[in-house]
Formats: C-alpha cells, sequence, structure tokens
C-alpha cells in the first residue's frame, strides 16, 4: 500500500503540534447531497463560526476529475471562477469557545483505503475524542413530521441517542462506511447521522434537513452550534413547499399516505405489528398508482380517454399484472424471511407540477422545486434479494448565468 502520511498535507502557516480538538465532524460526499443538507450544514458552521483552513489532501491522486467534472465559467471568450474540487480540513470555534474540526469535500474517487488511513493519522495527530459523519439521503418520509435522523457506529455502543434503521441492509458502499470502519478498527469512536430527507424534495435545498443534522451533532455529544441562520432559511421553504402541495389533490393524496405510513411506524409499540418491507412496498406502490393520469391521445385519436378508477377500487400491487407494474418502482424489496433487505434509493416516475427554475444560491431565496428523475438502469448487489433499478442523478445546479435548458 502507498504511504498514507504522503496524502494529507497542513497549511504551511500551520502548526500541526499546536492543533488540538475533541471532536471532528465529516461533511464528505456520498451518493448524493439529499436537500443540500451537507452543503447547509457546511455554509452554516463556516459562515457563522470563526474558522480557518488548516490542511487539505492530494486531490490529484484520489479524484476522477473526468468522471465528475467540475463546473467552469465561460464568460464571453475566456473562462473563469473554475470550481476546484477540494477536501479540506477546518479548524472550527463553536460558541462555547471549545476547537473542533470539520472535513469538508467531495467524495474520493480513489485509494480509499489510503484516505481512510491518512485521515486515521490526522485523527490521532489532533487528539480527536470522537468523530460525527453528517449526510442525508432521500427516503420515503413527509415533509410535515419531524425528519428522522438514524446512526450507525464502528462500535454501537458509541451511539448517545439509540435511533437505527429498523433492519438489516446491504447497499454499496460510500467512503464514509469504509471510513466508519477503519477508525473503528483503530479504536476510535465514530458515529454516523443520516438525516432522511422528503423523496419529492431531496433535489431542492432543505434547510430542514440540515437543522435535523445539527440538532443530532448536540445529541450525540458533539460541539454547540448556532441554528439562526438555518431556521430563518428553512421558513420560507417550508410556506412555499406548502402552498405547492396545498395546490395539488394527488401531491395531498401522496403526503397524506406518508404520513400515515410513518405515524404507524412511531406508534408500533406494544401490541401493534411494525409493517414489512414487502407492505411497505406494496403500499408505496398503491399510492404512485393514484397518480397516473387519465388524459387522451395528444395527437387526435379517436381511442376515449381512460375511466380513472377511484383509488379505493384499483386491486393492490401485488394483485396487477407485471405490465402494470413496471413504471410503479418499490422503495424497498425483501427476499425469503430472515434474508438481507436491499436497500436503492431512488425517486419514483410520479408526473408533479413543472419545476420551477432555481437561479439563487441561497436555500432562502430559491422557488421550490417538487419533481422527480427517471430511473437509468440497475446493477447488481451480491445478496440473494431481488433488486430494484438504481438513479443516475444529475447534480448540476444553474446558478445566476442564465436560463436553464430545460425542466
Amino acid at each position: 500500500m502507498m504511504d498514507p502520511t504522503t496524502l494529507f498535507s497542513y497549511e504551511r502557516h500551520v502548526d500541526s503540534r499546536a492543533l488540538r480538538g475533541r471532536t471532528l465532524l465529516v461533511t464528505l460526499g456520498a451518493y448524493s447531497d439529499a436537500g443540500d443538507a451537507q452543503r447547509l450544514v457546511d455554509d452554516q458552521l463556516l459562515n457563522t463560526l470563526e474558522s480557518r483552513v488548516v490542511g487539505r489532501l492530494d486531490m490529484d491522486q484520489v479524484y476522477d476529475y473526468a468522471g465528475h467534472r467540475p463546473e467552469v465559467t465561460l464568460q464571453l471568450d475566456h473562462f473563469t471562477e473554475y470550481a476546484k474540487p477540494e477536501i479540506l480540513l477546518h479548524e472550527v470555534t463553536a460558541l462555547d469557545g471549545d476547537t473542533f474540526f470539520l472535513l469538508t469535500g467531495p467524495e474520493p474517487s480513489f485509494q480509499w483505503e489510503r484516505v481512510a488511513n491518512a485521515l486515521r493519522i490526522v485523527v490521532e495527530q489532533l487528539g480527536i475524542e470522537r468523530t460525527l459523519l453528517l449526510q442525508g439521503f432521500p427516503a420515503p418520509v413527509p415533509h410535515t413530521r419531524e425528519l428522522p435522523v438514524t446512526r450507525f457506529a464502528g462500535d454501537p455502543e458509541s451511539i448517545a441517542v439509540r435511533r437505527t434503521m429498523p433492519g438489516t441492509f446491504r447497499l454499496r458502499a460510500p467512503f464514509t462506511a469504509l471510513l466508519t470502519m477503519r477508525l473503528a478498527e483503530g479504536g476510535h469512536e465514530v458515529v454516523g447521522l443520516t438525516v432522511h430527507v422528503p423523496q419529492y424534495l431531496h433535489e431542492m435545498s432543505y434547510p430542514d434537513a440540515a437543522i435535523a443534522l445539527l440538532g443530532a451533532i448536540t445529541e450525540e455529544r458533539g460541539p454547540q452550534v448556532p441554528l439562526e441562520a438555518l431556521e430563518a432559511q428553512a421558513a420560507p421553504v417550508r410556506e412555499a413547499v406548502a402552498a405547492q402541495i396545498d395546490a395539488q389533490p394527488q401531491l395531498q393524496e401522496m403526503v397524506d399516505g406518508l404520513e400515515n405510513r410513518f405515524d404507524r411506524m412511531i406508534t408500533s409499540g406494544a401490541g401493534a405489528e411494525v409493517p414489512t418491507a414487502d407492505a411497505i412496498a406494496a403500499e408505496v406502490q398503491e399510492y404512485l398508482a393514484s397518480f397516473e393520469e387519465d388524459t387522451g391521445d395528444a395527437g387526435g385519436s379517436e381511442e376515449p380517454p381512460r375511466r380513472r378508477i377511484p383509488r379505493t377500487q384499483r386491486p393492490r400491487a401485488s394483485e396487477r399484472p407485471a405490465s402494470a407494474q413496471r413504471d410503479l418502482l418499490p422503495v424497498l424489496s425483501r427476499g425469503s424471511p430472515g434474508s438481507t433487505t436491499a436497500v436503492t434509493w431512488m425517486p419514483v416516475r410520479v408526473t408533479f407540477p413543472a419545476r420551477v427554475v432555481m437561479k439563487a444560491v441561497s436555500a432562502a431565496s430559491c422557488p421550490v422545486a417538487i419533481r422527480t428523475i427517471e430511473a437509468r438502469g440497475a446493477r447488481c448487489v451480491a445478496s440473494n434479494t431481488r433488486q430494484v433499478p438504481s438513479i443516475s442523478a444529475s447534480t448540476t445546479r444553474w446558478k445566476s448565468i442564465g436560463v436553464s435548458p430545460g425542466a
């Protein structure tokens, strides 16, 4: 293995021997930054607290520039504003005066083991006692409820608040999963915090997701961080989302269904049966089926428009022929009893109102965009379960440089 000590370097003006902190927060990219949760956390911490960059990884060794092309601005006849990808270590001062560290940047593309070993060495050099990994993913939860933040850890005894996933899942690993394992093997305390972002909002900036993560940091004995600026951004976003959903009965029905399922899971205590993965998938399929639009042929065909069947009279997903289910993508799938559940985070094919172009960087000034994208193929996961398609989601954000090319 290549020497991990040459991969990370401290800034020239920084004396690494004088750096000390109890906590390291990690917001490295993973599958996707659902709801811009990680970006909003970074902005909140670095723009409201005193901070400085103290170190960085050598990106030319670990980043795939061709696979994840950085943005650059073409201004008439010359290029400007090259968005250089960087994995940076920041020293941040919390509200109570304590120092902690924040590791930001994209997910490394190469040399994962070497990167994990390099970060383990940094943790030991800085005297880090507790590492918290922050991330978000799109999930079938309603925006009208408190967003769940589930936990994972190298040692489950490290988790202060027990809010874990309801079973065993097999999924494609992000780098943070490997980092969790390697830090734990080195005897370091590491806890992951994952906020569940409503699937129909995961492509917009959703401050409530960042607020949930910052609240979980406090619950897991992390540093004290301010929330006022995020709360100010969250209020107009909540109002805009509520207005769009109130104006669309189909969206209201979808949210009502998610609320009912969420409430049943929360209250499924003594004497109540927790729904199985198959039951959840069938229920989601049933709700999605209710969003099919019954319009005639736009080309002037004489075929009469389809009659809309009331949702309560439709057969359940398990009773429909395969041809009628091909566009209804379940969220969970399960094999025989006791098998591992395979999970793929994916938006479903639902027709929502036209997307509103987002031209501003601030979440507070962005119009709300509730939309989905189509699945693009499937890849195998080594398990004994039935698999569902995954997505290749675009992460391009159009800023105030022109009109977005299409919705």
